[in-house]
């Protein structure tokens, strides 16, 4: 049964919702723990549970409990783990060390489910009922968030291949992509660092995540890209380029930024060569008689030879030279020189079948020399150097390493675009064992950051590559692919050792509107507004955290939590807070200008200027005088305004209009504390009230007396 199937069977649209944006190993994980505790426990009941604060926060729950009740009897709780699942059963079931286990293989679990099948037994027979039967989840507040787990597991969580962190405008995402790059690219690296996932990175660990990801990025390591409307397959993979010289135009294949990441991945292979190959050394290729098999082919590997003809020039090993190699094309003397001269002991020979492949490996043993017999065959075949074949009766394409251009024409030539190292790696991932050749150590990890993933067009931009940067499909797999691209015409895969990292801000597109193609490759961690960051933190009596949570509480309930707003808006605040010199001076300044340069402005996109939800969301609507209304409003009738007999045919007689307080006024409620106060607080709004109703029976009572 697939997966998305089985979602359908069983689970209500909200968990099928959050389980599609799993990847498909933990889909798979999911599923499996699923049936194996229905093994053990045929009738248990299946129900969700999710984070009272926060929806997205959503476990499993198996139990007894009927399609109709609000409350359930959990014996088994799951939850998604970054990277896993953990597992959790009813306190005082087992010794309190044994209750709590985290899985990334379902038959891990399977020990634990013997230790407690007679204990639960009984205690699990429901009425088989799934998620899909019930009205609505169970809620808690206190549910194990994720970075409790990372915390429970004490070890560093391996960054997923694929990962989108997704949330409204200024939740940190793009901020956080330095962090997770780091942690992907150098995960012991940042292990060092200590950095505590609840609390995220102190400003001295700020400074040295920076510093790792200068580096690695001016290693290209990291790479960065951000994706728009025009962005295409040609920018990202390859395409054709046009340039102009002297005059002529002229087109030429360009590697887009995601072929060179994924090429210089595959490269970087630390490889034991053995005592024979010289990683330093050169790379030759050579063409014995011709491209297909021929007996001269044979003897050479048989004997450990390569051999060239033009036998007439005598012994080469002196610098001069006979009229007979005088004469020859340059192409042929070329070959000549390069083999009696230029070779090494330790150099790769490449013999060819084809003008960008190879059907044999080796590597040369020995120094040239002049052979008068030949070979069996043929008697010109003079030259010879000895050569120990490593691989014979292979077919592999080497197009890709040399530029994408074939091999040159000479019989012998210096194939300067390869080196030892990424030739033998190149061979390994093809799956040729090249004797005496293994490698020693995993490549470096690179990542690439798709800033704004959602706004590209993820068909056009990825192509037929967006199935190979699947886990199972990247190269080093049992299931790995490879395509051919169709501008080249190279052999293309991805490595297992490239990681992307996009950012999405959900109020630009919706998570379900997302390419499903996309959705099912990547993991998707949600960044959500963290108001706590602000937790006791005061500008003139303004509780900012009570202020981000009402103000996104409004939004949540006239929009939806999608376009909420981020705490990053705040954080100039809370800097000119930790300055010294007039710090509520600064921070007032700070939290008007955020007000009037971004909030105000983000709201009157969200909601299309409709300024009565604008002042709904900051609370106006509760305030009984102008002086601390954001937006004012003012009520004219149509006769009012265009005098009687206008003709106007409406449902109404009467136009409100809505005017923003001016930023400048110092009498305006920008400028007065206590009308960002009245946003959240009740109390601080009726008081006022009170003092202006005073105020007004104070001024009667005196204009009577």
């Amino acid at each position: 049964m697939e997966f998305e199937e089985f979602f359908t069977i069983h689970m209500d649209e909200k968990s099928k919702s959050f389980l599609l944006l799993k990847s498909n190993q933990q889909q798979k994980l999911f599923v499996d723990s699923f049936n194996l505790i229905r093994e053990y426990f045929p009738q248990c009941d299946c129900y969700t549970i999710n984070n009272a604060k926060d929806n997205n926060q959503r476990a499993f729950r198996f139990g007894v409990k009927g399609s109709s009740e609000n409350r359930g009897t959990p014996l088994i709780t799951l939850r998604f783990t970054r990277n896993g699942l953990r597992i959790s059963l009813k306190k005082d079931s087992v010794p309190e060390d044994n209750r709590v286990l985290f899985i990334e293989d379902a038959l891990d679990f399977q020990p634990l489910l013997n230790d407690v099948k007679n204990k639960f037994t009984v205690e699990m027979e429901g009425n088989k009922n799934s998620p899909i039967v019930y009205l609505q989840d169970e809620e808690d507040s206190e549910m194990v968030t994720i970075d409790d787990m990372d915390k429970c597991a004490n070890k560093i969580i391996p960054s997923p291949l694929n990962q989108i962190l997704y949330g409204p405008p200024g939740t940190g995402k793009t901020y956080y992509t330095i962090e997770a790059a780091v942690k992907a690219a150098e995960p012991e690296k940042y292990k060092a660092l200590e950095i505590k996932p609840s609390l995220g990175a102190s400003k001295e660990q700020r400074k040295e995540l920076t510093k790792l990801y200068k580096s690695l990025t001016d290693n290209d390591r990291i790479r960065f890209v951000t994706f728009h409307q025009s962005y295409g397959y040609e920018e990202f993979i390859e395409g054709l380029c046009a340039k102009t010289e002297n005059g002529q135009l002229s087109y030429y294949e360009k590697d887009g930024i995601f072929k060179e990441i994924c090429k210089d991945a595959t490269k970087r292979v630390e490889l034991d060569t053995g005592s024979l190959i010289n990683t330093k050394g050169k790379v030759w290729k050579i063409s014995i008689e011709s491209t297909s098999s021929n007996p001269a082919k044979t003897y050479c590997y048989e004997n450990n030879i390569a051999v060239v003809g033009w036998s007439d020039t005598g012994d080469l090993k002196n610098s001069e030279h006979n009229n007979y190699f005088n004469g020859l094309g340059k192409n042929d003397q070329s070959s000549l020189a390069s083999f009696s001269q230029e070779t090494n002991i330790g150099d790769l020979i490449l013999c060819i079948n084809s003008k960008s492949s190879v059907e044999a490996i080796g590597v040369i043993t020995g120094a040239y020399f002049f052979n008068e017999k030949g070979v069996p065959t043929r008697p010109d075949f003079c030259h010879q150097i000895p050569v120990r074949w490593l691989a014979k009766d292979i077919s592999v394409d080497l197009k890709s390493l040399n530029d994408s251009t074939n091999f040159h024409v000479p019989t012998f030539w210096l194939l300067s675009r390869f080196n030892v190292n990424n030739t033998l790696s190149y061979l390994l991932e093809k799956g040729i064992n090249v004797e005496t050749v293994h490698r020693v150590k995993q490549a470096d990890n690179y990542v690439l950051i798709i800033d704004e993933i959602n706004r590209g067009n993820i068909s056009k931009i990825f192509g037929e590559l967006i199935t190979l940067i699947e886990l199972s499909k990247r190269l080093g797999n049992d299931e790995a692919l490879e395509v051919t691209l169709p501008y080249t015409g190279d052999k293309f895969s991805v490595p297992d050792n490239l990681y992307i990292i996009g950012t999405m801000n959900t109020a630009d597109r919706s998570l379900a509107m997302m390419d499903t193609a996309l959705r099912r490759r990547f993991d998707f961690i949600e960044m959500m507004p963290q108001p706590e960051i602000f937790k006791d933190k005061e500008v003139k009596g303004i509780k900012l955290e009570v202020l981000l949570e009402t103000i996104n509480k409004r939004i949540e309930v006239l929009y939806d939590r999608e376009h909420t707003l981020g705490h990053a808006f705040l954080i100039p605040v809370l800097d000119a807070l930790n300055t010294d010199d007039n710090t509520e001076e600064k921070a007032f300044s700070e939290l008007k200008n955020t007000f009037k340069n971004k909030i105000i402005p983000l709201l009157e996109e969200y909601f299309f200027e409709d300024w009565n939800k604008i002042s709904l969301v900051l609370g106006d609507n509760r305030k009984k005088t102008d002086k601390l209304a954001f937006v004012k409003t003012n009520t004219e009738t149509y006769k009012e305004i265009f005098g009687s007999n206008h003709g106007l045919e409406t449902y109404e007689d009467k136009k409100t209009t809505y005017t923003l307080a001016d930023f400048n006024d110092q009498n305006s409620a920008w400028n007065n504390p206590k009308a960002y106060q009245t946003i959240y607080d009740e109390k601080v709004l009726n008081s006022l009230v009170d003092t202006s109703n005073t105020e007004e029976n104070e001024d009667t009572a005196t204009s009577v007396q």
